[in-house]
């Protein structure tokens, strides 16, 4: 078992046994090991970006991704930066799927693409070049 000392132990003991509980329900079924990754991703692209400062709602980020909806009085910056990371969280699943090798460079380097290289700024699209 992880050491867990900064958890108290009314809050182990509960992460103990929803872990055990799940532990018995292994292998998940395919449906529910999908529908859990795109909840999971969703909450992390929410979370992510809340942090970061977008207004999008946890609803307003599920329907900005998966219904393709604009929201009335919040700004295209925020509906982009939703997008674009949940394509770079897909990126990684896809990578993880298809068991595909690329260098750690190479990774990250897409992931700047998709999360910061089509950000505006005064002058424009930021020349990529330039930030490398």
């Amino acid at each position: 078992m992880i050491s867990m000392n900064y958890l108290s132990s009314i809050v182990k003991n509960r992460l103990e046994k929803k872990l055990s509980k799940l532990n018995k329900l292994r292998p998940l079924p395919e449906s529910a090991v999908q529908k859990l990754r795109e909840k999971f991703q969703i909450e992390m692209t929410y979370n992510s970006n809340a942090i970061e400062g977008n207004s999008l709602t946890l609803k307003e980020t599920f329907l900005v991704i998966n219904e393709g909806l604009t929201v009335k009085g919040k700004p295209l910056k925020d509906h982009l930066e939703a997008k674009d990371h949940y394509a770079a969280l897909e990126y990684l699943y896809d990578l993880i799927d298809k068991d595909k090798k690329h260098t750690l460079s190479e990774c990250l380097f897409e992931i700047y693409i998709k999360l910061l290289y089509k950000k505006q700024t005064k002058n424009g699209p930021e020349n990529i070049e330039t930030q490398m």
